[in-house]
């Protein structure tokens, strides 16, 4: 492990190594909620969970299997993985998933949340936030470590990235949790969705 900026990471000559996003973009955050939780010291949590961004190297320490806790993902090939992480890496200051790696346990990647930003025309070109695919390891939930994440993407959203407003889909029995971050339902406002149940032509025409 190296040090840049007062940051830890991974440093093993490999591009697999190679990060969705600058991590740098995460100091300052970090150092702000430093103050209010002394157990995260630069970007390390607790002495042995290091929080950064998504790596390519990832898909090899659990980092799928991790999402498969908390929703069905198929199967995803190492290939598939690689083409998503690149293609969401083109769209710079859009995807900002961020990783709890276990240094106590293989570089296990024990939990993970996701920023998308979302550019506008309206609000003189804002930017809208949305926070998705909290998910911690289930050996490794009642540590505080949903809660670090969402707290952080959140702070991260609001003074790195410009947004005007931030949102987030829940589960009923969840909303008292993330209302703990300021997040509150709006009046007059719903939330309405449509799943596809067949599968479009181009999807199709992948699988085949």
């Amino acid at each position: 492990m190296t040090e840049q900026n007062g940051l830890h990471s991974k440093s093993n000559g490999d591009h697999k190594d190679e990060y969705l996003f600058n991590k740098n973009q995460l100091q300052s955050v970090f150092k702000e909620y430093s103050l209010k939780d002394p157990k995260l010291v630069d970007n390390i949590y607790d002495k042995k969970y290091l929080l950064r961004p998504l790596a390519l190297s990832d898909f090899h320490h659990g980092f799928v299997d991790l999402l498969r806790q908390l929703t069905e993902c198929g199967t995803i090939t190492y290939n598939d993985y690689l083409k998503r992480f690149q293609q969401m890496k083109q769209c710079p200051n859009t995807y900002y998933v961020l990783v709890i790696e276990d240094l106590t346990s293989d570089q296990q990647i024990v939990g993970t949340t996701t920023l998308v930003c979302e550019k506008k025309f309206i609000r003189q070109l804002g930017v809208r936030g949305r926070v998705e695919d909290v998910v911690v390891h289930d050996r490794c939930r009642g540590q505080q470590l949903g809660k670090l994440m969402v707290d952080l993407l959140t702070q991260f959203a609001r003074d790195v990235c410009d947004c005007y407003k931030i949102s987030l889909e829940c589960k009923d029995h969840l909303v008292t949790f993330y209302q703990q971050f300021g997040y509150d339902h709006e009046d007059k406002q719903n939330f309405l969705c449509q799943r596809f149940k067949t599968l479009s032509t181009n999807q199709r025409e992948a699988l085949e």
